[in-house]
C-alpha cells in the first residue's frame, strides 16, 4: 500500500512538472541553454546583448549613414544669427541604430583655414541618444550660432567674426559632412 501511494505521488509530481509553464528557452532542468547552442543543452547562462551606445551606426553597413550640412538661409543680415542644420540620412536598405546625442555632434564654422567656432569646444554634460532610422528616412539637428568665436576647452575668445563668407561642417562621431558656405553681412 505504501508503495502504491509513493508511486502515485511520484507520478503526480512528474505530471505537474510537465504542465508547469516555462519561460521561452528554458529547458525544465533549472539551467539555461548554453550561449550560441541551439540544442538547448543545459550549461552556462545565455549572454545578454550589450546596450551601450556607440558612435558608430549599428544594424547597417558602413556608408549607409550620410551626413549633410546646410543653413536655413545662404545670407544672414547683421542682426540675424545663422541656423546650422545637420541632416542624418539612412541611405541603406536596413534600419540603422545611430547615436545622435550631443556626445557625438559637432557643428564647426571656419573662415578659410581659420577655425572660428565648434560646438564641441564648450559642450556641457554630453549625452548619448540612440535612435533607429528607417531606410530612406532622415533626422535633423539644428544649432543657432550666435556669431561668437570659441576655442578648445571653452577658453574665452574676445574676437568677433566679421562680415564675409564662412564654411559650416557637420560631424557625427566619425562621420563628417561636406562643407557648405554661407554669408554674414
Amino acid at each position: 500500500m505504501v508503495l502504491v501511494v509513493g508511486l502515485l505521488v511520484w507520478a503526480g509530481v512528474g505530471i505537474a512538472s510537465l504542465l508547469r509553464p516555462t519561460a521561452p528557452g528554458a529547458t525544465g532542468t533549472g539551467q539555461e541553454p548554453v550561449a550560441g547552442d541551439p540544442s538547448g543543452v543545459p550549461g552556462q547562462p545565455l549572454e545578454q546583448p550589450s546596450l551601450e551606445p556607440s558612435a558608430e551606426p549599428t544594424g547597417c553597413l558602413e556608408g549607409d549613414i550620410g551626413i549633410t550640412a546646410s543653413t536655413a538661409h545662404d545670407t544672414h543680415g547683421p542682426a540675424e544669427n545663422p541656423v546650422l542644420v545637420m541632416t542624418i540620412k539612412n541611405e541603406g536598405k536596413f534600419d540603422c541604430n545611430v547615436n545622435v546625442g550631443t556626445s557625438q555632434q559637432d557643428f564647426s564654422v571656419m573662415s578659410g583655414k581659420d577655425r572660428i567656432f565648434a560646438t564641441s569646444d564648450c559642450v556641457q554634460d554630453p549625452v548619448d541618444t540612440e535612435i533607429t532610422i528607417k531606410p530612406g528616412a532622415s533626422e535633423t539637428a539644428r544649432f543657432t550660432w550666435t556669431r561668437v568665436r570659441s576655442a578648445p576647452g571653452c577658453k574665452a575668445v574676445s574676437a568677433k567674426p566679421r562680415p564675409g563668407w564662412y564654411g559650416f561642417t557637420a560631424k557625427l562621431g566619425d562621420l563628417t559632412s561636406e562643407t557648405t558656405q554661407f554669408e554674414l553681412k
